[in-house]
């Protein structure tokens, strides 16, 4: 993600933590922690699982008070003020794509993906991330449109492999649903990889499916 995406990021963030929404950010984070699982601060996990939280509050969660998402508010409500060259960044942001995607294949400059949810293929330029992926790897990311390029937000979930097919046949389900769905089915999912995290000697089988052995 260009730093240029990451300033828009934070001018939206630093708007929607603070002043009259500090109460509406303070219940997002206990309404997702709560459905996702609570991890340890000395968790080396930690700080991705704040990006990924700040990734749905921003991207995903409607504010209460507009019934819109922070990113979409803020683009619409500072339309005029925001300068002209920075509006194509603004609005590629209210337009992210978060789904699961599998690695087909690692390029120089470029990782090709797969959309477990639609099979669409997408090329994402991934200079700062490209080591942390291999062939096959199934995860949880946000995608930022830029014409026929893709950047990643930061927070990433990764799923273990063994829990792919489960992961797909969910996906499948909600595929012409809408975005609330598609949002539950990956707290949902999230929650799973989280509860894998504590246990890991328990089967996989175990937690990545409907009906939870515990």
């Amino acid at each position: 993600m260009s730093d240029k995406y990451q300033s828009c990021i934070d001018a939206i963030t630093n708007e929607f933590t603070a002043g009259e929404y500090y109460r509406e950010v303070y219940e997002a984070k206990k309404e997702f922690f709560e459905s996702m699982g609570t991890i340890p601060e000395d968790d080396p996990d930690f700080e991705n699982q704040m990006d990924v939280f700040m990734g749905w509050y921003l991207f995903d969660r409607p504010l209460k008070s507009h019934e819109l998402s922070p990113a979409i508010l803020f683009y619409r409500k500072n339309l005029a003020t925001i300068p002209q060259e920075d509006l194509p960044f603004y609005k590629n942001l209210t337009e992210t794509k978060h789904s699961i995607y599998e690695v087909l294949k690692q390029k120089d400059d470029a990782l090709v993906l797969r959309d477990v949810g639609n099979k669409e293929k997408v090329e994402v330029d991934n200079p700062r991330f490209k080591v942390g992926f291999s062939k096959g790897d199934v995860f949880e990311a946000r995608l930022i449109p830029e014409g026929k390029k893709y950047f990643f937000t930061n927070g990433f979930c990764f799923h273990p492999k063994e829990a792919s097919n489960f992961i797909e046949s969910q996906m499948k389900k909600i595929r012409d649903q809408d975005d609330a769905q598609r949002v539950k089915l990956l707290l949902k999912l999230g929650q799973m990889k989280t509860k894998h995290m504590r246990f890991p000697y328990i089967d996989i089988h175990h937690i990545y499916t409907i009906n939870p052995k515990f």
